[in-house]
């Protein structure tokens, strides 16, 4: 029988030094995915110490083919190639599902969004996809915010199988990976399985395109994601920076066959505030960048709970609880603008 859980551990040289200075780790998770324990537990070490520091990593050997995600990125530059009036019949709608026209965002429910009062809209183009529905799925029928029917574009047929087989690896990557978040959490290792039964999952596509911009205006300004976790693809482009505990900002390294993973603020929520949700932003790129990230979340009724290994005795959680679907409509609903006549307000 395997002792990997009692084993005392420390975390790896290769991750303190990234830590310490300031530069983001990549994590070969191959051992750890296929099943290997000592690999798992390592690892953990590792996660908790990344998610009370940085709060960003970059997987490799994570089993998503690069011939899916090339294939993926290139159905996405196809769909924000269409005319502007032919994305426009599949516009954002009360389910936040469809296309999200230029300066349709305005980043501001992180802290940092928040202190800074940040009011400049953003510089990009995106189409948002929820976990695709029928038209008799409970949800749908009773009308649930942000849990609708997707839009997907009937002017490119093969975007939708090449893109739903993108979700699904990514949504299987992502439960592969919950028992390791649960052990950094020092959790037993199925602790979340029952929390993600019917994960639901936010794939926003995404183009930034080389742009001219007012001062204090980026691609995506600083903010902290919703998510429990968020996974992105890299791009040979660079463009995403993190906000480093110093306060400087790191650009992420575009690693072909890298995926970025950081946690939102339902996580830290949910840690108490253990595992940060780092700020992070998105400048304009040099050359169209674009994005296929996929946030990761747990069942809509899952209470974000402040875990008793992240609740010292006799204090009192920072948060109260609150269900994850509650969570998301007050953060999309703060961060989006829907109607066009705002969009086009200057």
């Amino acid at each position: 029988m395997s002792l990997a859980a009692d084993v005392e551990r420390v975390v790896a040289p290769y991750i303190a030094r990234c830590i310490a200075q300031e530069e983001i780790p990549i994590i070969d998770v191959g051992a750890y995915l296929a099943g290997d324990i000592e690999a798992r537990e390592q690892f953990a070490v590792d996660l908790r110490a990344i998610q009370e520091s940085l709060g960003f990593f970059v997987v490799v050997n994570h089993g998503v083919s690069q011939d899916l995600i090339d294939r993926s990125f290139a159905q996405v530059a196809e769909l924000f190639a269409l005319p502007l009036e032919t994305k426009m019949k599949y516009q954002v709608d009360y389910h936040h599902i469809g296309y999200i026209p230029d300066k349709a965002s305005v980043l501001r429910h992180s802290e940092i969004s928040k202190a800074n009062d940040n009011k400049k809209k953003d510089k990009n183009e995106g189409w948002s996809f929820m976990r695709d529905r029928t038209p008799g799925d409970p949800k749908v029928v009773a009308n649930v915010r942000h849990r609708g029917l997707n839009k997907w574009p009937a002017e490119l047929p093969n975007f939708r199988p090449i893109i739903r087989e993108y979700q699904d690896k990514m949504e299987a990557l992502a439960l592969k990976m919950l028992p390791v978040y649960a052990r950094a959490l020092e959790m037993p290792a199925d602790f979340f399985d029952d929390k993600f039964t019917c994960p639901e999952y936010y794939n926003r596509c995404s183009w930034y395109p080389p742009t001219e911009v007012e001062e204090g205006q980026l691609s995506v300004a600083a903010h902290s994601d919703h998510t429990s976790m968020t996974y992105l693809p890299l791009m040979e482009v660079p463009g995403l920076e993190v906000m480093a505990p110093s306060g400087k900002w790191i650009e992420v390294d575009p690693l072909r066959g890298g995926i970025v993973v950081n946690t939102g603020e339902f996580m830290n929520r949910w840690s108490n505030g253990r595992f940060i949700a780092t700020p992070h932003r998105v400048v304009p790129p040099e050359r169209d960048r674009y994005a296929l990230t996929f946030f990761f979340n747990a069942n809509d009724e899952t209470l974000a709970d402040p875990l008793p290994t992240c609740v010292e005795p006799g204090e009192k959680p920072k948060y109260e609880p609150i269900s994850f679907h509650e969570f998301q409509i007050g953060y999309l609903d703060t961060n989006y603008i829907y109607r066009t006549a705002e969009m086009d307000e200057d």
